[in-house]
């Protein structure tokens, strides 16, 4: 699939620890009990000094800290792995993608000095962004986006779209403007498609979609289209060609407990609460490698040198869904149903 000396972006999961409850998030069941398959795993600085080498970090353009479960700002290695990072490769693009809610107001002036971006979740004003984010705080954020600003930090906005908080976006934009935020991103959630019943739904757990045309994913008004052409949805994941969205960006993942995958949709299948323990259809991946590819017990040369991405690659050709042609793969990178990149369109 590619081999080490390919690689030039990282998507590092720094832990699986969150001071929230968001609704939609698989770390919790729907915004309630934590995910029972997760342990508050993460990444420390040694993890990474030992894994990675002043060669390789040359090698790369940007690292980014987001994930499927934690909260990077809550991992305490974070800033001293950002100096490390920037210190050995002084043009490495390096961003962060925070809630915002948390640490004080001297680390997010560190912050604001090892990053080139960070990238705020606020999905709402006062009296809606925490209808999503359940636990946070909407001034603590918004005071901790003005300290990371101006202190000299590139603020990017992120404002996932809700039935609730649909009619906020524009006053959020004029907002932001005013705070000193360098951008500011509607984000059009796909997660109103269910991926396990392959349909897409009008709420979840007292979310709404949102009314207007424009602020949903286009992902969701081409189901009836999908349908049509190919009979089904999973017809269409049997057939469609894959465009592996990370392999083009020559990305690699590595999770909080150190596993490494090609991407984060690979990873976010590994703990599903509402599925047996390993029952995942990764799992029959990741079984045949154990810890050979983890960073905590391998070096990044010998993780490179088994089969992993071949054998993942390989399933894209295979001719349905039932004979192991990975869902997820389908799902994320299949040519004509793209929940993830019809969130900015």
């Amino acid at each position: 699939m590619y081999s080490l000396n390919d690689i030039e972006a990282l998507h590092i999961e720094m832990t699986e620890k969150c001071n929230l409850s968001c609704l939609m998030c698989d770390r919790n069941k729907n915004g309630g009990e934590v995910n029972q398959y997760l342990k508050n795993r993460e990444l420390t600085f040694g993890d990474i000094y030992n894994t990675f080498t002043p060669s390789f970090i040359r090698q790369l353009k940007r690292v980014y800290f987001c994930g499927n479960y934690g909260e990077p700002a809550l991992a305490k290695d974070l800033l001293q792995i950002l100096e490390y990072l920037k210190l050995n490769n002084p043009n490495i693009k390096l961003s962060v993608i925070t809630n915002g809610s948390v640490r004080t107001e001297t680390w997010w002036k560190q912050l604001a000095r090892t990053t080139n971006s960070v990238r705020f979740g606020i999905d709402g004003l006062s009296d809606t962004h925490s209808l999503y984010r359940q636990g946070s705080d909407f001034d603590v954020v918004m005071k901790n986006a003005s300290t990371f600003i101006k202190a000299g930090g590139y603020a990017i906005w992120d404002y996932l779209v809700f039935g609730h908080n649909e009619h906020q976006i524009e006053e959020a934009r004029q907002l932001s403007n005013v705070y000193g935020f360098k951008e500011f991103v509607v984000k059009k959630t796909g997660r109103f498609f269910s991926n396990i019943k392959l349909k897409g739904k009008e709420k979840h757990v007292g979310l709404t979609k949102p009314k207007q045309k424009d602020n949903l994913n286009k992902s969701l008004n081409k189901e009836q289209l999908i349908i049509d052409k190919y009979g089904s949805i999973e017809k269409y994941l049997d057939q469609t060609k894959i465009d592996c969205k990370v392999l083009k960006q020559k990305e690699v993942y590595i999770s909080a407990e150190g596993v490494v995958l090609p991407c984060c949709w690979l990873a976010g299948q590994m703990y599903k609460w509402y599925l047996p323990e390993k029952s995942s259809e990764i799992w029959k991946i990741i079984n045949q490698f154990g810890n050979v590819i983890n960073i905590k017990h391998n070096s990044l040369e010998n993780i490179f040198e088994t089969f992993l991405f071949d054998d993942i690659k390989h399933t894209w050709n295979l001719s349905s869904l039932k004979k192991g042609k990975l869902k997820i793969c389908a799902l994320k990178c299949g040519v004509e149903l793209d929940q993830f990149g019809d969130q900015y369109k």
